[in-house]
């Protein structure tokens, strides 16, 4: 049961658990910690997981779990480096989920030269991000974040719309869409508000949502497909990708495979399955602290008791998915963060974010296509 099922194909690393905005919605526990990752688990990362055998190739890094423009560009050209040089034939894909405060010249050079793909976190028109993605003073971020956005733009560079989704947000797809278009955003993945983390509630919580967010995604399958030129969003990007695949593709879940994907903390403390276990305190499962990376490398993490509690949980869940939910097939037992939070197990099944990012999100494409070939 504690074999690896996997090699290590994302890595999640916390520059700093710092944030410079105070979004309402937030689950980062940590993120008034303004502590940055040292050079010397930069190089222990570099010597046990990049080097590592387990590890992919390629292999992406994603910046997360804290704001990454809080640090400045040096730090990332000398961490960027030390990594590479630590693993000189793995290509590494470096990826930013990012506000965009305070995009500069020296950032758009660094993104140029490493090829960072860069994903920026903006809810919608002004009113919509402003009512939740706030500065530390109280203030509405929506001109800094279409500032970073608008630089990135006149040079050409490009990046991904991280937009999350509230119950404001579903009362007007038409009012969504045209603020992309106006903006030229054209590539879009929607995060829903979820119960999660520091965030105890979600104003999607009810089946009245769920409804709203399949006429919500069933109206942007209409609009982009009126459309001359692409217009990608990751949801109905998704499921057209399900459509096509293999029962096993539709069924595989990185977040219940152990070490597919891992998390490192700030001082080098090292996570598996989901992302947003990161910093969490759960004392029975060591705060979801299984190694250290100044010690060990990720293998390390089956021998801890907590991961192996957690993996018997997890496993657990997924055969109860596995016999009770028809979705099965297009999920593979679903997140176990969510199941955690929002049931207080990982031995749970169905959970409102499943409902929301798997069942609706399915219903409300595929609705959409029938009422197409209908109109035929």
């Amino acid at each position: 049961m504690f074999a690896s099922t996997g090699r290590i194909k994302l890595i999640v690393m916390q520059p700093t658990p710092y944030c410079n905005l105070d979004c309402d919605y937030c689950y980062l526990p940590d993120r008034d910690n303004r502590q940055r990752m040292q050079r010397e688990t930069l190089d222990a990362i570099g010597q046990r997981v990049l080097a590592n055998p387990i590890t992919s190739d390629p292999v992406t890094i994603v910046w997360h779990a804290g704001e990454p423009m809080t640090l400045p560009p040096d730090w990332y050209e000398a961490a960027f480096s030390r990594l590479a040089a630590a693993a000189p034939e793995r290509k590494i894909q470096h990826s930013f989920q990012t506000n965009a405060v305070g995009v500069k010249e020296a950032w758009i050079d660094l993104w140029k030269r490493w090829d960072v793909v860069i994903g920026i976190s903006l809810d919608g028109p002004s009113d919509l991000h402003d009512r939740h993605r706030k500065t530390r003073r109280g203030r509405g971020s929506y001109a800094l974040t279409m500032r970073g956005i608008e630089k990135l733009q006149n040079h050409k560079f490009p990046f991904h719309i991280i937009s999350v989704l509230t119950a404001d947000s579903l009362r007007d797809p038409d009012c969504m869409f045209d603020f992309y278009l106006a903006h030229r955003l054209r590539n879009i993945c929607f995060n829903v508000e979820e119960v999660e983390g520091g965030n105890q509630t979600s104003s999607l919580k009810g089946p009245e949502f769920e409804d709203a967010y399949k006429r919500f995604l069933g109206r942007f399958v209409e609009r982009s497909r009126a459309l001359p030129g692409p217009f990608h969003c990751r949801e109905i990007d998704g499921v057209n990708r399900l459509i096509a695949a293999s029962v096993e593709t539709r069924r595989h879940n990185p977040q219940v495979r152990p070490l597919e994907i891992i998390s490192i903390a700030v001082d080098g403390k090292m996570s598996t399955f989901s992302p947003e276990f990161l910093g969490v305190k759960a004392p029975a499962f060591n705060d979801f602290v299984f190694a250290d990376v100044h010690a060990d490398g990720p293998e390390a993490m089956f021998s801890h008791p907590a991961f192996q509690r957690l993996y018997g949980d997890i496993a657990a869940g997924v055969e109860a998915c596995r016999q009770s939910c028809t979705y099965f097939d297009v999920c593979g037992g679903g997140a176990p963060s969510n199941k955690y939070f929002e049931l207080g197990s990982c031995r749970g099944t169905e959970t409102f974010y499943c409902r929301l990012t798997r069942q609706a999100t399915l219903e409300g494409v595929l609705s959409a296509y029938e009422n197409d070939v209908e109109m035929v």
